[in-house]
């Protein structure tokens, strides 16, 4: 958390890049309830924290400058500067006709309300943030993200209108590095941005179903695949949560395996058999079809403290 609040206010934008599951939205909404003064409900439990995000995202200022002081969004490959920035969106004038009207995208909306109200601290979360063409969706204002340049004004090339990127606004963005389909960021990008690994943590899922201990696996199996592929392709601990707890009943288990490693793990090898086994042991991956076997419940419990080392005793651990 504090890297993150450190680079916001030396950058006023970060990226959380990591594996999936290591909890980078998670932390750039308690980075959110940071800015915001709610620090109190970043360890809430979950309905609490929920709450507060919601009244975070719903809050308009009293000054009333039309944006909350959170904002959240989810960044896709067909969004373009027109959504963001500024742009010719067709609506509707009465008996069915369509004209297209000038319309300001989040970011200006955003910048217009931070600007508005200097006294309080604008924040946009952007999920997935390198799904998009970032210099298509920045523009020209990317060169205004530099904290140096903040305020400075710049002549929109659409309405023609000046321009500024406010320093009360801090931009967060989280970038999943297992994603291949996605390209790199250029220099330009990463220059202006800060940015924060956000790896596995296996003590968040200290404590045990049945014979296997969730930490020694999770930090074992994250090991083999650094070894066999990259550590961008580990596996993050929210696999093994549910509602913020590590699981705790054998189902809950074999619904994480099953519905959410395993299948991760299948498309991380790309039909390798040999590769699979690597990853998931000899007695999990049937060699000649590279089905990996469907275990009941107490029994993927045993057999993966045996096949991980992961045993929370002695005898299964050895065995």
């Amino acid at each position: 958390m504090s890297q993150v609040l450190a680079a916001l206010d030396r950058k006023g934008q970060v990226i959380l890049h990591g594996p999936p599951g290591t909890g980078k939205t998670r932390l750039a909404l308690s980075a959110a309830l940071a800015v915001a003064d709610r620090a109190d409900a970043i360890d809430a439990g979950p309905a609490e924290r929920v709450a507060a995000l919601r009244e975070l995202l719903d809050d308009v200022p009293s000054s009333d400058h039309g944006a909350p002081l959170v904002t959240m969004t989810t960044f896709h490959p067909s969004l373009g500067y027109e959504d963001f920035v500024e742009g010719y969106k067709p609506h509707e004038t009465g008996e069915a006709g369509l004209s297209l009207q000038l319309t300001d995208g989040l970011f200006t909306v955003l910048c217009t309300a931070a600007e508005a109200d200097p006294g309080h601290t604008y924040l946009l979360v952007v999920d997935e943030i390198n799904r998009a063409d970032l210099p298509r969706v920045l523009g020209e204002l990317i060169t205004l993200l530099e904290p140096d340049k903040r305020g400075l004004p710049v002549r929109l090339p659409v309405s023609g209108r000046s321009f500024r990127v406010p320093a009360n606004l801090w931009i967060i963005g989280t970038m999943n590095t297992a994603d291949r389909s996605v390209a790199h960021l250029d220099a330009a990008l990463r220059r202006r941005f800060g940015f924060v690994l956000v790896p596995p943590d296996p003590t968040a899922v200290d404590g045990s179903v049945g014979a296997l201990d969730l930490s020694a696996f999770l930090a074992e199996l994250n090991g083999r695949i650094s070894k066999q592929l990259d550590r961008d392709r580990q596996v993050g601990q929210a696999f093994l949560l549910q509602e913020d707890m590590p699981v705790e009943s054998a189902d809950q288990l074999n619904a994480a395996f099953y519905h959410d490693i395993a299948p991760l793990l299948e498309d991380y090898a790309l039909g390798d058999v040999e590769l699979l086994a690597r990853l998931l042991g000899a007695e999990l991956v049937d060699p000649g079809s590279g089905q990996i076997a469907a275990l009941e419940p107490d029994d993927l419990a045993v057999t993966l403290a045996k096949e991980f080392g992961a045993g929370i005793d002695t005898d299964v651990d050895s065995a």
